[in-house]
């Protein structure tokens, strides 16, 4: 476990200053862009393009990372990437031409087409290097790529929406050029591109590679269909303006993604290495009941917080988004619990159940959105995201407490749920001071529910500073 926590460290420091670099990038164009319909028309391309890419390019990347791990020499690992290149390249090719086609058919103008292609461009090769980069277990090499990368975001974007009066364009380029700069950083100091060779292409492992792509592609989209079914849903409901009002909530529920994301990328290298171990079952559940008990009871302290700031965060054009906040932060707890379980599942090749989970779950958001919108509005969204990976958690629940034994404390949940309930209430109806009294309350709910991990910490942290001071006397004496 000492690995995991490690490895949990270095992603969260990283991604840390790269989600609050993104924060600031999104409060800035709330104030900039008081016209909702260009945050919505930014965040409708870049989230479409990204499930297109994903389509097109067989997600080869997470491919790369699989079979990586198999390998312990240099050679083996680089032909697995040599591999992964190739196959990303000739899609990149088939994805650019069906682009020119589809602009021409828009008649979009070729700046459009060349921001496209760009964005394009640079998240494949993101993706691609970042995925060797955590292969390799250059865990902070790719740490420090995402604050280089998060950095040119920040920069960009000030320059774009400041300096050259940009609208939507600007968060567009700047996503491009964030990509792109993340995987410069990496290729530069781990030259991958300089070990591929033809001859390391071989098709027996672009089958095995394929093999595994096809059905994790598939079970990516559909996942990234639920995280983003709200504003295909809000563009035949609505219009750019509601995914516009939307998009502020829906993305500061990145602040719990943190964590998530740092234990995730941690975990899910953890639980590719420990996949034969004997003793994964009792891992497994010790690290599960954990992770629920510390994003749950840390959305509970993320909630006040967010009111306290929210009123001189966010531009006044989007100030009535507040109400969506409860609801999308409930859906991040619930689609955290369905990553955590998807790694396990990714780790036990049980893609095809992976895939089935997340069909289950766009058919419930499409029934919710449906059949909610024309009473709740734009809350709808909310709700059917929250049933949807509520869905998805289940099914992936019983598929892994079936292969793997994995058990849940459900007595958590009878604390939680009115806990929860009741803080959303008061963050909705009560302003910032009585929110700031009552992050009190619940900072001692937040450790109560994690005391066994902050005693943890705290005596491996003693005993690191401890193992600290017996080596430095030792030098000494020496």
């Amino acid at each position: 476990m000492s690995k995991l926590s490690k490895n949990v460290v270095i992603y969260f420091i990283g991604n840390t200053i790269n989600r609050f670099m993104g924060i600031i990038v999104l409060l800035i164009a709330t104030h900039v862009l008081t016209n909702k319909e260009d945050l919505g028309h930014f965040n409708f391309i870049s989230q479409t393009t990204n499930i297109f890419l994903t389509l097109f390019c067989f997600q080869i990347w997470m491919a790369i990372i699989r079979f990586v791990f198999d390998y312990k020499d240099k050679k083996n690992k680089f032909k697995i990437i040599s591999a992964g290149y190739f196959i990303g390249f000739l899609s990149f090719l088939f994805y650019t031409v069906l682009l020119i086609i589809y602009c021409c058919f828009k008649e979009y103008s070729i700046w459009f087409f060349l921001e496209l292609l760009f964005l394009s461009f640079s998240y494949v090769f993101n993706q691609s290097v970042q995925f060797a980069c955590r292969g390799l277990l250059k865990n902070k090499l790719y740490v420090l790529s995402g604050i280089f990368g998060s950095f040119f975001y920040l920069l960009t974007s000030v320059i774009f929406l400041f300096l050259f009066k940009m609208t939507s364009h600007a968060l567009i380029l700047s996503t491009a050029i964030s990509y792109f700069s993340q995987g410069f950083f990496i290729e530069f100091f781990l030259r991958t591109i300089k070990y591929f060779k033809l001859k390391y292409i071989k098709i027996k492992i672009i089958k095995k590679m394929m093999k595994y792509s096809i059905p994790t592609t598939l079970n990516s989209i559909a996942y990234q269909f639920n995280q983003s079914a709200y504003i295909w849903l809000l563009k035949i409901f609505y219009d750019n303006a509601a995914i516009g009002i939307f998009t502020p909530p829906s993305r500061m529920t990145s602040l719990i993604g943190l964590f998530v994301m740092s234990f995730n990328f941690a975990f899910q290298e953890y639980s590719f290495l420990m996949n034969k171990s004997k003793f994964k079952e009792k891992i497994y559940n010790k690290t599960f009941n954990s992770f629920v008990r510390f994003i749950s009871s840390g959305t509970i302290l993320l909630l006040p917080t967010t009111c306290i700031f929210f009123s001189f965060m966010i531009g006044s054009s989007y100030k009535d988004a507040k109400f969506l906040i409860p609801v999308l932060y409930l859906s991040s707890i619930l689609d955290s619990i369905q990553i955590f379980l998807g790694s396990i599942m990714q780790a036990e090749k049980k893609v095809n159940l992976m895939f089935f989970s997340q069909l289950a779950g766009i058919f419930v958001t499409i029934l919710v959105m449906f059949t909610t919108t024309n009473l709740i509005g734009l809350q709808s969204a909310g709700l059917a995201m929250s049933a949807c990976f509520l869905t998805v958690s289940v099914l992936r629940f019983i598929f892994v407490k079936i292969k793997a034994g994995l058990k849940f404390n459900f007595k958590f949940l009878f604390h939680f749920v009115p806990v929860y309930i009741l803080t959303s209430l008061i963050f909705l109806k009560y302003n910032s001071l009585v929110n700031f009294l009552y992050f009190i309350l619940v900072l001692f709910y937040f450790v109560m529910c994690n005391r066994v991990l902050i005693i943890e910490f705290i005596l491996k942290f003693a005993k690191k500073i401890k193992h600290v001071e017996n080596f430095k006397e030792k030098h000494k004496k020496t």
